[in-house]
């Protein structure tokens, strides 16, 4: 990491101490300004008047040295949703956000099941690597109130992320964020093994519409070295369970990367709980063409409409930005038109079963 400007450092120090504890984390004076601003609200709030400064200054003392701002404050808005975080779950992201938030849209306009989801007689979504349970808290806020019957499940690997979760779904009732589940509008979470055949078979019991992961998908190199691709702060604080695919896990098949190999296997597993959409986040373009390319010979996809989405996927591209690429099909078949949604980086991978 480069080293910051003495000149910058001392423009801070005059401003305030805090800001300039803050600097090695946020780089820039606008960045610490505004990060300095939440830890004081987070300190006025939280803390009895005379004990407020050592408060202030602890907490810009833990950002400062690379502690997430979501894990020194506690929680991280997701959507209308107020999401607790803390070390040893993965941070929920604004591109996560904006993708579930699309994909809401759709799923209420009728472009992904057919019908609108008003028209639903019930609608089932499960959510793998879950977290802390930003993502299927989020659809069953936004989606309880126009489906008649809808059951959203998260689930995860972690004890850790799956007690997180739970406390996010208390804590954001409480807040009046969500309304309480109830006998037709449930949401839940369970401890599921994405490699476990026992675990999938499980889930199969009853179909599920909607499927969704941001499962791990960083590349060993890029987790040790960052290589420009993964800030240290994440690397340092973050839980690498939920970021890289484990050395034990089975190889990723031809044409997948080691750091693809979930993508493969829950494709495996689409073709067993069959869902309509299928929605994965991925890493970059570069893994994102390989996850479409591996779909198109797949038994559950070779045959589904694939999208990819941009960080921003309801926006409009900006002028230097892709619509499309075009996928060589392999074996003299020409290529395949795959469309490119939205503003941003690549983020994530829609398959559609018409």
């Amino acid at each position: 990491m480069p080293r910051l400007p003495p000149h910058l450092v001392r423009r801070a120090s005059h401003i305030s101490p805090d800001l300039a504890t803050l600097l090695p984390a946020c780089r820039d004076l606008r960045s610490a300004a505004n990060e300095l601003r939440w830890l004081k609200e987070h300190a006025d709030t939280t803390t009895r008047p005379d004990a407020r400064p050592r408060r202030l200054t602890q907490l810009c003392q833990q950002r400062g040295r690379g502690v997430p701002l979501q894990y020194v404050l506690g929680t991280q808005p997701f959507g209308s949703l107020d999401i607790k975080c803390r070390p040893g779950v993965l941070v929920p992201r604004p591109e996560t956000e904006a993708y579930v938030c699309h994909l809401v849209d759709l799923l209420k306009s009728g472009a992904l099941l057919g019908q609108p989801a008003s028209s639903c007689e019930k609608l089932r979504i499960i959510d793998f690597c879950t977290g802390t349970g930003c993502i299927p808290l989020l659809l069953f806020a936004e989606l309880r109130k126009s489906v008649h019957s809808l059951d959203v499940r998260g689930v995860d690997i972690s004890p850790r992320a799956l007690e997180l979760a739970q406390e996010n779904l208390v804590h954001n009732i409480a807040r009046g964020h969500m309304s309480p589940a109830s006998q037709d509008l449930r949401v839940s979470f369970a401890n599921s093994d994405v490699f476990s055949d026992k675990d999938n078979r499980a889930l199969a019991a009853s179909p599920w519409d909607v499927m969704i992961s941001n499962p791990p998908y960083v590349a060993e190199e890029v987790w040790n070295h960052g290589r420009g691709q993964l800030g240290y702060s994440v690397r340092k604080y973050e839980p690498r369970l939920a970021l890289v695919p484990g050395d034990h896990l089975p190889s990723a098949p031809s044409g997948l990367n080691p750091e693809d190999v979930f993508y493969a296997r829950l494709l495996d597993i689409a073709s067993i709980l069959r869902p309509q959409v299928l929605l994965l986040e991925v890493g970059d373009s570069d893994q994102a063409r390989r996850v479409v390319g591996y779909s198109r010979k797949h038994p559950f996809s070779m045959d589904s409409e694939v999208e990819i989405w941009r960080d921003w996927p309801d926006l409009e591209p900006n002028g230097d930005e892709e619509q499309s690429y075009r996928m060589p099909l392999g074996n003299g078949r020409g290529h395949e038109e795959v469309v490119i949604k939205g503003s941003g980086n690549i983020r994530s991978v829609l398959i559609h079963r018409p």
